[in-house]
């Protein structure tokens, strides 16, 4: 089995999974078509698009621990940001907003990603660590 299915079954990508299935169907909500929510989805939702990725390659416990905690808190942000744009303070031209919800969270995300490659180089894989009676070369 390749290192990225076995990554698709890990508990960062599967939280990441349902944070960006439940943000897509939020834009598609308050979006008036389809290609409107497609059009925001890179711009708000990139984020999580880049914790997937990283949640399916990554093979240890510490760097999960670090992006399921960036999802969280990512998913906590674009929940205030939408709250916000769309039912609190709604405006015509609120939706602009939402273009700048990745980008304002980078400087928390950028972090959490360099952790996660960090810990992810350092900790190796359960594939390489040899197992009882066997050498490694």
């Amino acid at each position: 089995m390749s290192k990225l299915a076995k990554g698709t079954g890990t508990p960062a990508f599967l939280v990441t999974l349902a944070f960006l299935i439940i943000g897509i169907l939020a834009l598609l909500f308050v979006s008036d078509s389809v290609v409107g929510a497609l059009f925001f989805l890179p711009f708000s939702l990139g984020p999580l698009l880049v914790s997937l990725l990283l949640a399916a390659i990554s093979p240890s416990k510490s760097s999960q621990k670090a992006l399921i905690t960036g999802s969280v808190l990512y998913a906590a942000w674009f929940t205030y940001m939408y709250l916000e744009v769309f039912h609190w303070h709604p405006d015509p031209q609120g939706a602009i907003a939402m273009l700048f919800v990745g980008v304002l969270s980078l400087p928390v995300m950028i972090p959490v990603w360099i952790i996660s490659l960090v810990v992810m180089r350092r900790q190796p894989s359960q594939d390489s660590v040899p197992q009882d009676g066997e050498r490694s070369a």
